[in-house]
C-alpha cells in the first residue's frame, strides 16, 4: 500500500500538468491536494464512528472499494500528449488531444508539442554550462530552420530542441550537469519545496491532532475514551477546513499565481505557528483551536498543492520522471521522519512545540522570496530561458506572456 501511494503520487501529479491547457495548469493541478484532502476527511469521519471492535475492518474495506473504482476507471483515460509526443507518437498524441480538448483547434498545442527541431542528441550536443552551451543551442535552431523570430530574438534551450525521441537522462546525469540545460536552480527550487512541505509540520497535525486537542482541552481519561469525543469532532472539523483551503487556492492559483500564494501560504503558517503557542502557553484553548483551523486553511491554499506542480512546470520532459521521483521520496521520508519526531517532540516542548515549525516555515518564506519564480502561464521552454543557470535571486513578481507566436513556433520542451 505505501508503495502504491508513493509512485501514484508521483505519477498523478505529473499527469494532470501534461494534460491541462497551459491557462488552468494550476488549477487541475490543485486536484491531486484536493482528492488527499478528501480522503483525510473521510478517513478521520469514518475513523470516528467506526473506532470500536469490530466495526473498525471496515475501514480496509472503504480503501479498497476506492481503490476498485478508480481501478475500473483507468482505461478510459487517455495516456500523456506530451509523453506521447516526447517517444515520437504525434498520431496518438493529436488524439489524446481531441479527447481532452472536444470542439477545440488542437493545431497551435500540437505544434508546441512536436515541433520541428531535431533532438539536441541528434544535433551533437556536448553538455556545457557556460557562453558555448548558449551558442550550441542558437546553432542548433538555426540549422534546422527555425522560426526566424523565434532564433534571431533568443537562443532557444537545448531542451526545447527536443521534439520527439528525447532521452530519459538519470540522476547522476543530471548532478554532473550532463543534460542539455542547466537545471541547477530549478532542481533546487523543485527539490526544496517537495522536501520541505512536510517539515511545515502538517503532518504532525493529521497524525496528533486529536492528542493535540486533548491537551488542549484538558480532557479527562473518561472522557478521551468516550467516542466520538470533541477532540475527535475538531480533527474532523480540521481536515473539512483543509478541503476549504484547496478549493480556495484552485480558484486563485491562476489568477495570483503561485509564489504570491506560496508567499502567503509560508509566512500564513509561522504566524499560525505562533499564535498556536500563545494559545497553549496562555491557556487560551479556543485561540489555539482557531489557530489550527487557520493553520490548515493557509497550509491547503498554497504549501500543500503546489510543490506537487513544481516540477512539471520547470524542468524538462528528459529530466522530469527522474527528478519526480526523487522528490516524492524526499516528501515521504520527510512524512516518515516528522511522523517518528513528533511525538518526542511534544513531550520535549510541551506547550512550545510549535515553535520550531514556525521558525521553519519563515525560513522557507524567505526561501520562496529570493529563489523560487513564477511559473503561472509559461512554457517549460521559457522557465529555462530565464532560471536555466545556477542558484540565483528571484525577487520579481512579473508574469512573463507568452504570445501565441511563441508558442507555435516555440515547442515546450518534451
Amino acid at each position: 500500500m505505501p508503495l502504491c501511494s508513493g509512485v501514484a503520487s508521483a505519477a498523478v501529479a505529473t499527469y494532470n500538468s501534461e494534460c491541462a491547457p497551459v491557462k488552468v495548469r494550476g488549477l487541475v493541478g490543485t486536484m491531486l491536494h484536493l482528492s488527499i484532502e478528501v480522503g483525510i476527511f473521510v478517513s478521520q469521519l469514518a475513523s470516528a464512528l467506526l473506532a470500536d471492535v469490530p466495526d473498525w475492518r471496515i475501514l480496509f474495506g472503504l480503501g479498497a472499494a476506492a481503490s476498485l473504482v478508480q481501478l475500473l476507471w483507468l482505461p478510459f483515460m487517455p495516456e500523456s500528449p506530451r509523453f506521447l509526443a516526447s517517444h515520437g507518437r504525434v498520431d496518438e498524441a493529436a488524439r489524446a488531444l481531441r479527447f481532452l480538448r472536444p470542439r477545440h483547434d488542437i493545431s497551435l498545442e500540437l505544434a508546441a508539442l512536436t515541433g520541428a527541431l531535431q533532438p539536441a542528441d541528434e544535433a551533437g550536443f556536448v553538455p556545457d554550462t557556460g557562453d558555448e552551451a548558449k551558442a550550441s543551442e542558437a546553432k542548433i535552431c538555426e540549422d534546422n530552420g527555425a522560426s526566424s523570430g523565434a532564433a534571431s530574438q533568443h537562443a532557444v534551450p537545448a531542451s526545447q530542441a527536443s521534439s520527439g525521441r528525447s532521452k530519459a537522462i538519470g540522476l547522476v546525469g543530471i548532478l554532473r550537469g550532463r543534460t542539455p540545460d542547466v537545471l541547477w536552480h530549478p532542481l533546487f527550487c523543485t527539490l526544496f519545496l517537495m522536501g520541505f512541505q512536510q517539515w511545515s509540520g502538517t503532518k504532525g497535525v493529521v497524525f496528533y491532532s486529536t492528542e493535540i486537542m486533548e491537551k488542549v482541552f484538558h480532557m479527562t481519561r473518561a472522557q478521551v475514551r468516550r467516542t466520538p469525543n470533541s477532540a475527535q469532532w475538531v480533527t474532523i472539523g480540521i481536515a473539512a477546513t483543509g478541503i476549504v483551503g484547496v478549493l480556495a487556492g484552485a480558484c486563485l492559483i491562476d489568477r495570483l499565481g503561485r509564489r504570491r500564494l506560496l508567499q502567503i501560504s509560508t509566512g500564513g503558517l509561522s504566524i499560525a505557528c505562533v499564535l498556536v503557542t500563545v494559545g497553549r502557553v496562555c491557556n487560551a484553548p479556543v485561540l489555539a483551536a482557531a489557530s489550527l483551523f487557520a493553520f490548515k486553511i493557509v497550509y491547503c491554499l498554497g504549501l500543500g498543492p503546489i510543490p506537487w506542480l513544481c516540477a512539471s512546470e520547470m524542468l524538462p520532459y528528459y529530466a522530469l520522471g527522474t527528478v519526480s521521483g526523487v522528490a516524492c521520496a524526499l516528501n515521504w521520508t520527510a512524512v516518515f521522519t516528522i511522523g517518528m519526531l513528533f511525538p518526542a517532540l511534544s513531550r520535549a516542548l510541551d506547550n512550545y512545540l510549535f515553535l520550531p515549525f514556525a521558525a521553519l516555515n519563515a525560513v522557507a518564506f524567505a526561501t520562496v522570496l529570493l529563489f523560487v519564480p513564477e511559473t503561472k502561464g509559461r512554457l517549460v521552454g521559457d522557465v529555462l530561458m530565464r532560471h536555466g543557470r545556477g542558484l540565483h535571486v528571484v525577487l520579481s513578481m512579473r508574469k512573463a506572456r507568452p504570445s501565441t507566436s511563441d508558442e507555435a513556433h516555440a515547442p515546450s520542451p518534451v
